[in-house]
């Protein structure tokens, strides 16, 4: 069935367009129940770039916001909002897409997600100075709401002692989940484009994928500063930390899958590794950690000597 989807989205420039705008439209129908579609829209826009080039992945991209305003103005009368919402994904994953088409480097189509990330915040500090105020203004608007609805029992000191602590990682946060479902989708796509013309190519790809030590010593650096407390300046470097644990967490999963498939390990390794990443924030942290030491660690290396021996 993907490889019937992928064939399909591959095709032309008017299949690619209907796949796109359908997912995405269907996305917003039952949310959240079918927001997972909104992913497939976009993993099919990353196809279409990586399988018919940057120009031809930029007329898929605006053929498919015209026909998802139509839609979804049709179904919700909310077209506007949802074109506008879908370009913040769709534009990134074609950027990506066409790096990872030009260079065939998983790593660079990261990095240039990351980059965009990174400079996207750096800009909101620039001309709007630390949002975070701002976002303890609207977030304390939004708990106002809700406390003042007696029979839900909410403890406003607590609520507001939580929005305090929150606020300042909005901002990273929410880049950073951008940078996520883009990376995603940008790897959807190049699963895709493997059962089309490589199959197996994503694996080899992703268990290659790694960063170097001068990458790791800025994450460190940005991690390092942060914790400095010295005004904005800490504040942005916190918004880059959070936004570099996007790459350094997806070097650190393919150092586990490569890691595992080196020793010939159970796949229910993988699994349990999934379900206590999703479970503990502490292991989610620690895959993190090893993508940033992977540099000096060489697991990979090191667990192919242990399977050869």
């Amino acid at each position: 069935m993907m490889h019937a989807l992928a064939r399909l989205i591959a095709a032309g420039p008017g299949q690619a367009v209907l796949v796109i705008a359908l997912c995405t439209a269907l996305s917003f129908l039952a949310p959240p129940l079918t927001s997972i579609l909104a992913y497939g829209g976009a993993a099919a826009l990353a196809l279409y770039s990586l399988h018919a080039g940057a120009r031809a992945g930029a007329v898929a991209l605006l053929g498919a916001a015209a026909v998802t305003g139509v839609l979804t103005q049709l179904l919700l009368h909310q077209g506007l909002a949802v074109v506008v919402t879908s370009l913040l994904l769709w534009i990134p994953v074609w950027l990506a897409a066409v790096v990872l088409r030009g260079t065939g480097s998983l790593a660079m189509a990261m990095l240039t997600l990351t980059g965009l990330a990174l400079s996207l915040v750096t800009l909101i500090f620039l001309l709007l100075g630390d949002p975070g105020p701002w976002w303890v203004a609207r977030l304390g608007s939004l708990a106002d709401a809700v406390a003042a609805q007696p029979e839900l029992g909410i403890d406003r000191t607590a609520l507001a002692q939580f929005i305090e602590t929150v606020a300042p990682l909005m901002t990273g946060t929410m880049a950073a989940g951008l940078s996520f479902a883009a990376l995603t989708c940008v790897i959807l796509g190049r699963w895709w484009q493997a059962l089309l013309v490589n199959p197996g190519g994503l694996r080899k790809d992703f268990y290659a994928l790694r960063l170097g030590r001068v990458v790791s010593l800025v994450g460190i650096a940005m991690v390092a500063v942060a914790t400095l407390k010295v005004g904005v300046l800490s504040s942005l470097a916190l918004q880059w930390s959070l936004i570099a644990m996007v790459p350094f967490l997806f070097v650190g999963l393919a150092v586990m899958h490569a890691s595992l498939a080196n020793l010939k390990a159970a796949k229910g390794w993988l699994i349990a590794l999934y379900v206590l990443m999703s479970l503990l924030p502490q292991v989610l942290l620690m895959v993190v950690l090893v993508g940033v030491l992977d540099p000096w660690l060489e697991l990979r290396r090191r667990t192919e000597r242990a399977e050869t021996n």
